[in-house]
């Protein structure tokens, strides 16, 4: 019985995949029962799925000459209200496309709402190119820290750490934001190519193309609670 081969290609970076599916398993293996995971169990699976998503979705759109930027408040200057932070955002994000209008440049970005038990509210974006100076006087509410974003054009981490953003707001009040992040229009969105293999024998094997290497962090196989076999991993194109 064949298995499955996954490829999405995102901007540097290239996904990989090898499993089996529940209607797709090796020749002989009875097909077990499928089982509906609990609760907090679906929660955890549904925040891997955002990861890959919003994974793809930086790494085909954004480069090292991108932005990752963190807009504070100030304690005097925090939202009274999801209202007020909604207004806020909406009112940043009319700002941004003016700078850019007026600079000749195209806006792309990605953000999201982090707000904590304490009350304390942060906005993280990430933006195309432009030059910052441009940026230093658009958020009145408190602070802003910008930083150029990794060169390496895998921005998984990244990816993580908005999901978590997304986490902890959710705990703290499920209606501040009901989306795990907000992707301008105009983005690229990857899609994935998913094609049966020939023969029966799984493999493991990974092979690295030549101007490519392997992300060993995303690596990840071994056997799935059905008793399957299964290999994940990305490879990044190396810069010219």
């Amino acid at each position: 019985m064949p298995y499955m081969k996954m490829t999405c290609r995102a901007g540097r970076t290239r996904e990989i995949a090898r499993f089996y599916t529940y209607w797709l398993q090796p020749k002989g293996r009875k097909r077990s029962k499928r089982v509906n995971p609990t609760s907090e169990r679906q929660k955890k699976i549904n925040d891997r799925h955002l990861v890959k998503r919003l994974t793809r979705l930086l790494n085909a759109n954004f480069n090292g000459e991108c932005w990752y930027i963190t807009f504070d408040y100030k304690k005097e200057e925090r939202p009274g209200s999801v209202e007020e932070l909604h207004r806020h955002e909406q009112k940043l994000l009319r700002d941004l496309r003016k700078v850019y209008k007026k600079a000749g440049a195209i806006l792309k970005y990605v953000w999201t709402a982090e707000v904590g038990e304490r009350g304390g509210a942060h906005i993280h974006m990430v933006v195309s190119p432009i030059d910052i100076r441009l940026l230093r006087n658009i958020w009145s509410y408190g602070w802003t820290t910008i930083k150029p974003m990794e060169k390496s054009g895998q921005y998984r981490r990244l990816a993580e750490y908005f999901i978590k953003y997304f986490q902890k707001t959710r705990k703290t009040n499920e209606q501040i934001q009901k989306k795990s992040y907000n992707p301008s229009k105009n983005l690229v969105r990857p899609v994935a190519k998913t094609k049966p293999m020939k023969g029966n024998t799984f493999s493991r094997e990974i092979k690295v193309p030549s101007g490519w290497y392997l992300d060993k962090d995303s690596l990840r196989e071994g056997i799935t609670e059905d008793g399957y076999e299964f290999i994940y991993y990305t490879l990044i194109k190396e810069s010219g």
